[in-house]
């Protein structure tokens, strides 16, 4: 089975088109959260990913902009957007992501998926290797994509290890091009696909990832999109400026 790992598409109905076009034929799209939030398409990329039957996930700004979490430890900028974005969405949209989990395994294809980490499916970012841990604890598969940070990177350390050590050895790889891993047995993975539509690693490109099951193969890709035109919408829907902007930069 090929697999489809898009997250933290943000709105932006531009780079995640981009992401979609270049991925080609694929059985089954997982989309990590945070479909909507700081971009100006969040119907759009509701509906999109609605009418590919995509599995998806409840991400944070998912979870603000249908007033489930407070909005107090949002920034200023995030707080007006996810306002906005209240406003925005349809009825039947807002059901649809009532409706989406936090996390979710997936056993047949021996991976799981979640928005943050499994420790705060909402809240958490994975930035180093000591809250990586604390997912890795708590794996039920080899495999486990996440988002929230917007950077395409990768954690694996040996399940042996997370089993008997209290600080096992991790190692870690960031793709800011693309890159990916072939997985071994007894290895354990934490794998974030990047954003397709705010990345934040100093590469504006739209990412994704695909996963091959069999051969159990993870490949992160890059692709260009009109981030002009996504910037552009931002501003003319009377979003903050600095939502358009820092999509030029990839910050």
């Amino acid at each position: 089975m090929r697999i489809l790992l898009l997250s933290d598409i943000h709105g932006n109905k531009h780079g995640l088109q981009a992401a979609l076009d270049a991925a080609g034929r694929v059985d089954r799209i997982v989309c990590l959260g945070d479909v909507v939030g700081y971009g100006a398409f969040p119907n759009e990329c509701c509906e999109i990913l609605r009418g590919l039957d995509a599995v998806c996930l409840s991400g944070n700004h998912d979870a603000a902009a249908l007033n489930l979490i407070s909005i107090e430890w949002f920034n200023d900028v995030a707080t007006e957007a996810i306002l906005w974005t209240r406003k925005q969405l349809s009825p039947e949209n807002h059901a649809w992501l009532s409706s989406l989990p936090g996390e979710r395994a997936f056993p047949e294809e021996r991976f799981q998926a979640v928005h943050a980490s499994l420790r705060s499916p909402w809240e958490e970012y994975i930035l180093n290797k000591k809250i990586a841990l604390q997912s890795f604890e708590r794996m039920e598969q080899p495999l486990c994509f996440y988002g929230h940070t917007h950077v395409a990177d990768l954690y694996w350390t040996r399940q042996e290890d997370v089993q008997k050590t209290p600080q096992p050895p991790i190692e870690y790889a960031a793709f800011p091009t693309g890159g990916g891993v072939e997985m071994e047995e007894g290895e354990l993975y934490l794998l974030n696909p990047g954003s397709c539509g705010q990345p934040r690693d100093g590469n504006p490109d739209a990412r994704f990832a695909l996963f091959e099951t069999e051969d159990r193969i993870v490949d992160v890709f890059c692709v260009e999109y009109d981030t002009h035109a996504a910037r552009r919408a931002i501003i003319e829907a009377g979003l903050p400026r600095l939502l358009g902007d820092r999509l030029l930069t990839g910050q």
